[in-house]
């Protein structure tokens, strides 16, 4: 082999790979955010996806595990989410002080605004859901509480 085989073989086996890293699949109940140069460019779907791996990449969120922990992903899930709070203690309309167990059911419908309009989505979520059910029950008398 000579010298210009070799080059040529390097530059099919870069060509290769450049092509490889440029394919996305996405699972059916997922999505993905890609930026180009930083800068948000487009919102892929459930399938086989081509991005220009040099200048373009998907964008990491933040994502709650199963397990309470919070971790680092690119992929964006659509599905129905459940997050199970600790007890939350709440004073009542009538000064007594309770404690209450929250149960969140959510959905992204808008990745790109859960990405880029908030910093932390499941803290913020968690921290609402408090601040919420601290309102409403903060509202009521006692034994409105505990039949409704």
């Amino acid at each position: 082999m000579n010298a210009g085989t070799i080059v040529l073989l390097i530059l099919v086996l870069l060509v290769v790979i450049y092509v490889m890293r440029g394919f996305k699949i996405v699972s059916q109940s997922e999505t993905m955010i890609i930026e180009r140069l930083g800068k948000y460019q487009r919102t892929i779907t459930a399938g086989i996806n081509i991005i220009l791996p040099i200048v373009e990449r998907a964008k990491d969120t933040i994502t709650r595990m199963p397990n309470g922990s919070l971790r680092m992903n690119s992929r964006i899930d659509l599905r129905e989410q459940v997050y199970d709070f600790d007890k939350q203690s709440v004073i009542t309309k009538d000064n007594v002080m309770t404690e209450i167990n929250a149960l969140l059911y959510f959905q992204i419908v808008d990745p790109m605004k859960s990405v880029y309009e908030i910093q932390n989505l499941p803290l913020a979520i968690e921290k609402l859901t408090q601040t919420t059910l601290r309102n409403v029950v903060g509202e009521m008398e006692l034994d409105e509480t505990l039949t409704s």
